[in-house]
């Protein structure tokens, strides 16, 4: 009778740059006879005597099971690039050996999972390891409207970032951090909390490609983006010169109202032609001096760029997205959401007499938050490093977010486990400033002009000021000039009398902070990534 191996047990996850030694084990029926085999990537394969890998052929060979199980190790190198293992398990048949039966196992691409698959049809069976450089995580800040929309009062910032080194698939235990921020010379920050681990973000980000319709979707019900009149009359024709450039106007996908297109017409802007000319999608009879509006059409659901950079795989719902362009309406929170349209029908039902109503949903459409249709992922290496598909927002965006590269924000420790495939635990969380000082460059009596050598990380009516010659034993005034940079003079809310070059320090404000806490990583299984503390969710700029 047929002795049957059961199962090879070993450590399939990922091996850091520094190598490891990975215990094994084979298991089965007693007496069972097996050969091991473990090649790299260049073809050497591994000596179990000398614990290296060699050009010259060897294998553990015909080993027996003694017990039921066979134990030992493979030493894997220190390696300078990524590098991958391939292990194979043989079944001695002519010893009357053999495997117990195969269980496939595939990807979402179709190709074979290995790893996961067990036994086999023949007297073979395969593993693979993988081997990856070292996971280097940067922790930064960053305020997302400064960032992807140049706005608001963190612009022209620096962040000075932490970051830790350590294996794939490893983790660093409890490690202290410290990042660094310096708003603009004109500009100030004060503290409104202290920063949670929900402040913790990761950003993905992924050019968009064109708006898809979803049934019963009104995708004309937004703003117009622009006006402009007529040049010269347009007689059954699909070009139309306008008085002003039409690149400023108006953009291909427009729909194109006015009088002399019947409003039911859904009549778009096919190309620019030209400075002042546009084609129309077909032909139009317009007079000249006729306004015409322009509306872009507004979608819910998008499709992605079907480049290789580009991947739905690192979203998820909830997420929100921040672009560049500024016609894009980011006032609105644009969060992936699904998406329903319903309509609800209400029923009269004889009760024995008594009639009650019934309210029933019907779904006229819907659209999932993310939706990979018919795409297969692209798996790399045993992981998805790709997969096509849809995004749908909860609000409807408009064309001109075709071909933009939208930067999408999640928020939170376990969120961005699902981005990047590491467990963070963070503790002892603080925000604190560095309290400007400067000094006076002439003596003040009794006045609140206060002339200094520079006056930079205030805040009005915020900001307050301490030093030698100020009264301690009342509250320190304020500073209730705006702010600036440079040399100048401060206006207090209370008249002082000091001397020339005395230290004041500014309390409450200043143009830098430090955040500072612990962070712990474990099972580390990406590729180097950034992890951002978002400041506008603790500090406020001024």
């Amino acid at each position: 009778m047929a002795k049957i191996i059961k199962n090879f047990n070993i450590d399939l996850s990922s091996i850091r740059a520094e190598g490891d030694t990975r215990q094994f084990s084979v298991i089965g029926d007693d007496n069972s006879i097996f050969s091991l085999e473990v090649t790299n990537e260049d073809g050497y394969y591994y000596n179990f005597n000398t614990n290296t890998f060699a050009a010259a052929y060897k294998r553990l060979k015909n080993q027996k099971l003694v017990g039921g199980v066979y134990k030992g190790s493979i030493t894997f190198p220190s390696v300078g690039d990524p590098d991958q293992y391939n292990i194979s398990l043989y079944a001695e048949s002519q010893h009357d050996t053999m495997h117990a039966d195969y269980n496939e196992v595939r990807f979402g691409d179709g190709s074979m999972d290995i790893n996961s698959s067990t036994g086999s049809s023949s007297n073979l069976l395969k593993k693979v390891i993988y081997q990856y450089d070292d996971v280097v995580v940067t922790l930064s800040a960053i305020s997302p409207n400064s960032t992807y929309r140049s706005t608001g009062n963190f612009h022209g910032m620096s962040v000075t970032a932490d970051t830790i080194t350590l294996g794939r698939g490893d983790s660093s235990g409890k490690t202290p951090f410290s990042i660094g921020v310096t708003v603009a010379t004109t500009k100030a920050i004060q503290i409104t909390r202290q920063p949670t681990s929900s402040d913790l973000s990761a950003v993905t980000s992924v050019t968009m490609d064109s708006g898809v319709l979803i049934p019963n979707e009104d995708i004309w019900a937004g703003a117009a983006r622009s006006t402009d009149t007529v040049n010269g009359a347009s007689e059954a024709s699909t070009t139309v010169t306008m008085d002003t450039a039409v690149a400023t106007k108006m953009a291909v996908g427009d729909r194109v109202t006015g009088t002399g297109i019947a409003s039911t017409s859904v009549v778009t802007v096919a190309s620019l032609d030209g400075t002042y000319r546009f084609v129309a999608s077909e032909a139009v009879t317009i007079s000249d001096g006729v306004t015409l509006t322009f509306t872009p059409p507004r979608y819910y659901r998008w499709s992605i760029n079907s480049g290789s950079t580009h991947s739905i795989h690192k979203l998820l719902p909830g997420m929100r997205m921040f672009t560049a362009d500024s016609d894009i309406d980011n006032s609105n929170d644009n969060i992936i959401s699904s998406y329903t349209d319903n309509t609800l029908i209400t029923t009269e039902i004889n009760n024995e007499g008594e009639i009650v109503e019934v309210v029933n949903t019907v779904v006229n459409a819907s659209s999932p938050a993310l939706d990979p249709l018919v795409y297969k992922p692209t798996i790399t290496n045993g992981v998805v490093s790709k997969q096509l598909g849809y995004i749908t927002f909860n609000n409807q965006i408009h064309n001109d977010l075709n071909s933009i590269s939208a930067n999408y924000i999640a928020y939170g420790p376990d969120i961005i486990k699902a981005i990047h495939n590491a467990e963070i635990r963070l503790t002892d969380l603080k925000v604190e400033l560095t309290a400007p000082t400067t000094t006076t460059t002439a003596a003040v009596h009794a006045s609140t002009t206060i002339p200094v050598a520079d006056r930079e990380g205030t805040i009005v009516n915020v900001s307050t000021i301490s030093g030698i010659g100020i009264d301690p034993s009342v509250a320190n005034p304020t500073i209730a000039s705006a702010t600036a940079d440079g040399a100048g003079s401060w206006t207090a809310s209370v008249a002082q009398t000091l001397e020339s070059g005395i230290t004041l320090t500014v309390g409450g404000t200043s143009r830098t902070a430090t955040i500072t806490g612990n962070i712990e990583l474990e099972n580390v299984d990406d590729t180097s990534f950034t992890v951002y503390f978002d400041l506008e969710k603790f500090l406020s700029a001024s």
